[in-house]
């Protein structure tokens, strides 16, 4: 069995001291205010993450035809100088 504490109170309570429910709430407290017989229960929710963006390269390797990526070649001589494409398929 497990409790869950919940601070309750009345709206007129909750108005008097909004801010100060408000640092309690999230801090990670549980509000349940009473407004005429209906209860409103004010808890923090995690903020949602944003999607992962991802990076377009699309602009960055250029190629006369994307099918054949699997064949493309890349070839490296020295420090300071770029990779330059192969095309005999070594």
């Amino acid at each position: 069995m497990y409790s869950v504490h919940m601070k309750s109170l009345s709206a007129t309570e909750a108005r008097r001291n909004w801010f100060r429910l408000l640092d309690e709430i999230v801090a990670g407290e549980v509000v349940v205010i009473e407004r005429g017989g209906s209860l409103v229960e004010l808890r923090r929710r995690e903020a949602r993450r944003a999607p992962k963006v991802v990076t377009d390269y699309s602009g960055i390797v250029r190629v006369a035809d994307l099918d054949e990526a699997d064949r493309w070649h890349w070839e490296w001589q020295a420090p300071g100088q770029a990779l330059e494409p192969r095309s005999d398929g070594k």
